[in-house]
C-alpha cells in the first residue's frame, strides 16, 4: 500500500560545518526525508568529511520565506 501523505522531495538539508559563528563554512552534504510520524529522519549523504567540523541537519525553508 502506497502513503499518499509522503513528501515528494526532501524536506531538510544536510551540511558540513567548519568554523563558528560569521566564519563557519557549510557545504551541503545531503538531503533527508522527514519520517510520516515525525519522529525522525532518513538521511542520503553524498560525501564524507574529512576534516573535523561537525553535522548539521537543517529543515528545507518554502522559497518565499528563504528569500525573505
Amino acid at each position: 500500500m502506497a502513503r499518499t501523505n509522503a513528501p515528494k522531495g526532501p524536506t531538510h538539508e544536510v551540511f558540513h560545518v567548519v568554523g563558528e559563528k560569521e566564519n563557519a563554512r557549510w557545504t551541503k552534504i545531503g538531503v533527508g526525508w522527514q519520517h510520516s510520524d515525525t519522529d525522525g529522519l532518513n538521511l542520503v549523504i553524498n560525501y564524507s568529511p574529512l576534516i573535523a567540523g561537525r553535522t548539521v541537519v537543517r529543515k528545507i525553508k518554502a522559497q518565499k520565506e528563504a528569500a525573505a
